[in-house]
């Protein structure tokens, strides 16, 4: 009788040691750090010397740090700004100005976005941009 009665103390108190953590993972482990960043699935479509307004989300499953959001190789005729965005953890997309400069060439590009937590590892995704004929 002991023995049951020891058992079910240590089990309840591994219980409400580990239960009630807001920044545990659903699982009871670690924090998570598993988010995704998230283009537009459709392409950008700009005419030279125009620009829009194109919300990356930030997908953060059980993520609760900041995640900064950067774009990378930018083709030549279009630019981006600003580079960097930091995306507090209440923050569910970043906007970014993409624009397409008068010498814009038509064509499909493709824009990296990249974003990077606090902790654990970088998630890259495209940003797909069209230069449309003025």
């Amino acid at each position: 009788m002991k023995r049951i009665l020891f058992t079910a103390a240590m089990a309840c108190g591994l219980l409400v040691g580990t239960g009630c953590n807001p920044n545990k993972s659903e699982s009871g482990g670690q924090p998570s750090t598993e988010f995704k960043i998230a283009p537009p699935s459709t392409s950008t479509h700009l005419k030279p010397n125009s620009n829009k307004d194109v919300s990356v989300g930030v997908d953060r499953k059980d993520l609760k740090e900041t995640v900064t959001v950067s774009i990378a190789d930018v083709p030549k005729g279009l630019k981006v700004e600003p580079m960097s965005k930091t995306a507090e953890p209440n923050i569910k997309e970043v906007v970014f100005k993409v624009m397409a400069e008068a010498e814009a060439q038509p064509g499909d590009y493709v824009i990296k976005v990249s974003g990077k937590p606090q902790t654990g590892k970088e998630n890259v995704g495209d940003l797909k941009v069209t230069v449309d004929k003025p």
